[in-house]
């Protein structure tokens, strides 16, 4: 399979492509470079990584883990509310910390989400008057 050439490109024997690769080894630049010197050159270099679709990868990398943190906080809630009669007062202050440390965790992933803000503040929702699904009629229904 032959590649397609653009104008200006190079094209490169095998021999050709081992004589180089050998030189390079022999030479070893990599030894000698010692990185960005000044701090111009570290910001700019610091900034390498971030290609055309950085930001956007940020944010689907921020939504990932918010569904997952919410998959987490739902299945301790769930197995929570199944076994609060069978669990030790000391247990269920675990659980009860668990479950704030998840929410706190969500209410910061929202925030990196929407720029410092969380979902309800965006869409001016007062969080006093918000049912988002109706509530079970016994607890039986929850599961």
């Amino acid at each position: 399979m032959s590649a397609v050439l653009k104008q200006g490109q190079r094209h490169w024997t095998a021999e050709q492509r081992l004589e180089q690769s050998r030189k390079l080894r022999d030479r070893q630049i990599w030894l000698k470079s010692t990185g960005p010197r000044t701090i111009e050159g570290k910001i700019k270099s610091s900034q390498n990584a971030r290609g055309a679709f950085y930001e956007h990868n940020q944010e689907l990398r921020f939504i990932c883990r918010y569904l997952r943190t919410q998959n987490h906080y739902t299945k301790l809630l769930r197995d929570t509310l199944k076994h609060a009669d069978m669990l030790s007062l000391r247990a269920q202050n675990l659980r009860e910390l668990q479950l704030d440390f998840f929410e706190n965790e969500l209410i910061d992933i929202e925030r990196k989400i929407f720029g410092g803000l969380r979902f309800s503040e965006i869409c001016g929702l007062d969080n006093r008057n918000i049912i988002p699904f109706p509530p079970p009629n016994s607890p039986r229904d929850f599961f």
